[in-house]
């Protein structure tokens, strides 16, 4: 199995329901600021995001905090798998994983800078 961010390759959220998809960028290894931030959806149905990623940072978590289920997928492949749902029980990618995680990430989002609506994380268009 090859890493999750490789060419053609990523994570995608498919959600039901209003919400944010919130994402941390952090563990830099250019000394850029560890950055937290949501990407919202109105949309009463189904959302798909595209959780994308920076050759600056090594460490990705993510959540979603609407009131509808929320999964993710690797790639093109099937299998898909609950998202997180706060901070302490974040969606988690290491630069190089395979897999995703599980983590808290409660002890970093203090040093992280709000970057609401800027984060690498995309509402994929419904007609692509």
């Amino acid at each position: 199995m090859s890493a999750i961010f490789t060419n053609g390759q990523s994570v995608v959220v498919t959600t039901r329901g209003v919400g944010n998809l919130n994402l941390l960028t952090y563990q830099s290894n250019a000394g850029a600021p560890n950055v937290v931030g949501g990407t919202p959806t109105t949309n009463t149905g189904v959302t798909r995001f595209l959780v994308s990623f920076s050759h600056t940072y090594e460490r990705y978590a993510f959540f979603w905090d609407g009131a509808g289920e929320a999964v993710y997928a690797i790639g093109t492949g099937l299998q898909q798998q609950p998202v997180g749902r706060s901070w302490n029980q974040a969606s988690a990618i290491s630069w190089n994983a395979t897999t995703v995680s599980t983590i808290d990430a409660t002890g970093v989002l203090p040093t992280a800078v709000d970057r609401t609506n800027a984060t690498t994380c995309f509402v994929i268009p419904d007609k692509i």
